[in-house]
């Protein structure tokens, strides 16, 4: 029986002693820094852009090809008068200019036209319109080869 007691001690001391350590462990992990894991949420930049401003491309008509038959509404052997009675179309609004064709027939006159057409059919049209029009019965259509 006296060793009951014993073992019996000892087993109480031995759990006594074991709780106490254990405590004391806790103790000490409480002291140290606690290392938790830190998340850190991504970043999120500001996803919406200012739209750059888009180049602005103009669509180039191709030039015009020259001008070759021209309504005449009057020829002249001076330079000044063609000026002169160009001047008067171009104040009533027509595009006219003064073509000159040295050599070839009527070489030596000035020729005044009050519109120009790159077209044959637009001016073959427009002239029968001219001629039919009062006052315009003697326009004449001048081809440039």
């Amino acid at each position: 029986m006296f060793m009951r007691k014993i073992l019996t001690t000892l087993v109480i001391i031995a759990l006594v002693f074991g709780a106490g350590c254990k405590k004391k462990k806790s103790a000490e992990q409480s002291k140290k820094p606690v290392k938790t894991a830190v998340v850190q949420k991504p970043v999120v930049k500001d996803t919406i852009k200012e739209e750059e401003p888009k180049p602005v491309i103009e669509e180039v008509e191709p030039p015009k090809p020259d001008n070759k038959y021209f309504l005449i509404a009057g020829s002249f052997e001076k330079l000044s008068n063609a000026e002169q009675f160009k001047a008067k179309l171009v104040g009533q609004g027509f595009e006219s200019e003064v073509i000159e064709r040295p050599g070839g027939p009527n070489g030596e006159f000035y020729k005044v036209s009050y519109k120009g057409f790159y077209d044959r059919g637009e001016a073959y049209a427009e002239l029968q319109t001219a001629r039919n029009a009062e006052g315009r019965d003697e326009v004449w259509l001048l081809v440039k080869k």
